[in-house]
């Protein structure tokens, strides 16, 4: 998928999608999620000075770095059916921000992938 695509989906149609990862005796699954988030400027311009600064911190990261990476893990000592239902809490969960598309392509770079490769969530069923 080229860039201008990726930043279309992600960005203006608010699309996630991402690329899995699985052992050969499949006993353990990854996916990498990307996702752009945007910050809420209506709800900003609706609180007063100092008010709900927490979500304030948070929306200033949507702006700062838009793109969400999440990486899901999950092991087991069996072989996995990707098709069947995962434990959810079994299920190990990082979320990343990154404020361009190319630290988003260094990061997944580090697992093997590359953002052209990105696949629909679709094709790689996440939990």
């Amino acid at each position: 998928m080229k860039r201008e695509e990726l930043e279309l989906f992600l960005g203006n149609k608010g699309y996630s999608l991402g690329f899995l990862e699985r052992s050969l005796d499949r006993t353990f699954v990854a996916w990498l999620i990307l996702s752009k988030r945007k910050p809420n400027a209506r709800v900003l311009s609706l609180l007063e000075p100092g008010e709900e600064p927490e979500y304030v911190r948070e929306q200033e990261l949507y702006s700062e770095r838009p793109y969400q990476v999440q990486r899901i893990e999950y092991r087991r000592n069996q072989p996995i059916d990707i098709e069947e239902t995962v434990d959810d809490e079994a299920l190990l969960r990082e979320v990343h921000y990154f404020g361009t598309l190319d630290e988003v392509e260094a990061y997944v770079t580090d697992f093997g992938h590359a953002l052209k490769d990105i696949k629909w969530l679709s094709e790689i069923n996440p939990p």
